[in-house]
């Protein structure tokens, strides 16, 4: 189980960061990719005193971009076992006034990426399974998406519609990829603290939370961490949502708007 190789695109915020320490903490090696050179390396500098890691500076919505994050893990590692995808974008706006070219940043920020990051860490896991004894490689990936792939807010239209579009990828790839035994999942996030709640107000956003707290970034690492790991070996297609009953409440709100 320890000492796979482990992409964490998105690893410059918390939540990715966090999902780093997590899969370090295990003993695996990782492959830190995003865009801000200094905190990438802050953070493996951090890991490196308790395992290994090694970052590459990328945006997952650029495909040649992407070749470099998997060329630095074959380089580095020599291949590559799993995916963590954390690079989460979002952005509020009118939905009269949204652009075409804020809805179209939003789509490659989030689904393009997704979709490139996803493809090419499945070619490169697929190649390592069809060289090897059976039973001997398989892969994982794991995207970090929100609940607002099934539930939306009317200022959030264009990330609503990436983070839908996300939801339904994992499934697809999970099914695309089963064949492999490469499993695909995702957790949903709701009131995480870190920088995907900047935007919000988070005292009102506690406020819709059943358990009474806003999460932690290690909140969603773990959950990460399970379905990468053999305890979720017979989970693929999923969406484990780290939420603290969000979607229960709205799914509990809509059933009482309805009887009334």
């Amino acid at each position: 189980m320890t000492n796979r190789s482990i992409i964490i695109a998105g690893a410059a915020t918390a939540i990715g960061a966090a999902c780093a320490r997590r899969f370090v903490m295990a003993g695996d090696r990782v492959i830190l990719a995003d865009e801000d050179e200094d905190a990438l390396r802050e953070l493996a500098e951090e890991l490196s005193a308790k395992g290994e890691a090694a970052f590459v500076t990328a945006s997952i919505s650029n495909r040649l971009h992407v070749h470099n994050i998997i060329a630095e893990a074959l380089e580095t590692y020599g291949r590559v076992d799993g995916l963590v995808n954390a690079t989460l974008h979002v952005a509020s706006g009118d939905f009269i006034e949204l652009s075409e070219e804020s809805f179209d940043e939003m789509i490659n920020w989030n689904l393009k990426g997704a979709f490139l990051i996803s493809q090419a860490a499945c070619r490169q896991m697929v190649k390592q399974i069809e060289q090897s004894v059976e039973g001997e490689a398989d892969g994982v990936i794991v995207n970090i998406l929100s609940v607002e792939a099934v539930t939306v807010a009317a200022d959030r239209v264009a990330f609503a519609a990436s983070q839908g579009g996300m939801h339904q990828l994992t499934k697809a790839a999970a099914l695309a990829m089963s064949g492999y035994g490469i499993r695909v999942n995702a957790v949903g996030i709701g009131a995480i603290n870190s920088d995907y709640m900047k935007d919000f107000d988070l005292k009102s956003a506690k406020n819709t939370v059943p358990l009474n707290r806003i999460g932690d970034p290690e909140d969603v690492a773990e959950a990460a961490y399970f379905l990468s790991s053999p305890a979720a070996s017979y989970i693929t297609g999923q969406t484990v949502f780290v939420d603290g009953g969000r979607l229960v409440r709205s799914a509990a709100a809509d059933y009482e708007e309805k009887k009334s």
